[in-house]
């Protein structure tokens, strides 16, 4: 049985799972999804000195396993393990390889053998990991231009792609729930004073947007909101608001 480390494995040449924390694992039909907080070894583009108190460069990343044909997922330990700081996590990946064209992950956590596409390891600290059709997509948060609630659960996003070409996507809770959480996720981000540089320069924040939103309406109403930038009055961007009354 020939034997293929993860490190051997595209996209992980510069990753230690030893000591990274598994945070959750979702599988269904279409993927497996395990997130991390992945250790970065010093050869890895995102790396950065540790922080004071910590030996590693951590970074949240999340491993895909595409199309599955077959898994068997085995939980061991279904409990989470709380950190002094606070924090939880269900343990390391000690094992990770692939053989007979079967992948294999083992820690405390449990086990997963599973026959699929390639792995993918995907930053999504500053991406946000959404499906399209039946693959997946990065699109860089920097280059987001549009949030817009379309419906309940549903969310459309303009961006542009790392080759500068303006594209769409619309993530539904019902068929892509983590990319639709990821995507709330980053819309807390900018709620807790994190701000970012809309494509084609300026900055909005969700401080502006509440201002807005208290100057021109009862708060207690207002359900979503849409951004657009730049507006097509010429304004540098627009705000459109849901309410759940007229």
């Amino acid at each position: 049985m020939e034997r293929l480390n993860y490190w051997q494995l595209p996209g992980f040449e510069n990753i230690y799972l030893e000591d990274s924390y598994v945070l959750s694992i979702n599988a269904n039909t279409i993927y497996i999804q395990i997130l991390l907080e992945a250790v970065l070894t010093e050869n890895h583009p995102l790396y950065t000195p540790a922080l004071s108190g910590e030996q590693y460069c951590y970074r949240q990343m999340t491993v895909n396993f595409p199309h599955p044909q077959t898994y068997d997922l085995v939980l061991n330990n279904i409990s989470p393990i709380a950190d002094p700081d606070g924090s939880v996590d269900y343990g390391n990946i000690d094992e990770f390889f692939r053989a007979d064209d079967k992948y294999y992950l083992r820690g405390e956590w449990g086990e997963l053998t599973i026959v699929s596409d390639p792995p993918i390891i995907f930053d999504v600290e500053n991406y946000l990991i959404v499906r399209n059709g039946d693959n997946f997509i990065q699109i860089n948060k920097d280059k987001i231009s549009m949030f817009e609630w379309k419906r309940e659960g549903v969310i459309a996003l303009v961006y542009e792609n790392d080759s500068g070409s303006g594209l769409s996507a619309q993530i539904e809770a019902e068929q892509d729930p983590e990319g639709f959480e990821a995507a709330l996720g980053y819309m807390r981000e900018l709620e807790t004073g994190y701000t970012t540089d809309i494509t084609g320069g300026g900055e909005l924040t969700f401080d502006k947007i509440k201002q807005y939103c208290a100057a021109n309406f009862n708060q207690k109403n207002v359900q979503a909101f849409s951004v657009k930038y730049p507006s097509s009055a010429g304004n540098q961007y627009s705000i459109s608001v849901i309410t759940s009354e007229k």
